[in-house]
Formats: C-alpha cells, sequence, structure tokens
C-alpha cells in the first residue's frame, strides 16, 4: 500500500464518520422536537404558563429601558 491509497482510505473513513455523525445529531434532534411538541400538545397549563413567561419577560423589558432612561437622565443626552 502506498501512501495516495492509504491517504484516500483514511480520507473515506473521515468522510463516513462525518456523514454518521451528522445522521445521529439529525435524528437526535427529531427526537427532541417531537418530545419537545408532544410536551406541549399534552401540557394542560400551557397556557397559563406561556402567559405568566410573557409577563415576566414584559417586566424585565420594562425595567431594562427605566435603567436605560435612567442613564439618558444622568448623563444629558
Amino acid at each position: 500500500m502506498n501512501f495516495i491509497d492509504m491517504c484516500g482510505k483514511v480520507a473515506i473513513l473521515v468522510s463516513c464518520a462525518i456523514v454518521l455523525i451528522f445522521v445521529v445529531l439529525l435524528i437526535l434532534g427529531a427526537f427532541c422536537v417531537g418530545m419537545g411538541a408532544y410536551e406541549s400538545a399534552t401540557n394542560p397549563h400551557a397556557a397559563q404558563d406561556t402567559q405568566t413567561e410573557y409577563q415576566n419577560v414584559s417586566e424585565q423589558i420594562n425595567h431594562g429601558a427605566s435603567q436605560i432612561q435612567i442613564q439618558i437622565n444622568k448623563t444629558g443626552v
């Protein structure tokens, strides 16, 4: 076996490994998306959880906006 043949075989093995890893990650991603969709569809409190999360995010945005306004007022810009 010469050097070129060995490099070719190594390249084939590396490309096969990359394809296998990609397929495994694709299957894992589909499984995770499916589990998330199943959890969302079967959660009886999904609407309430979403509303609570929205309120929390809104409060955080309002707090951040007020802090920015305070900084603007301090600097006089």
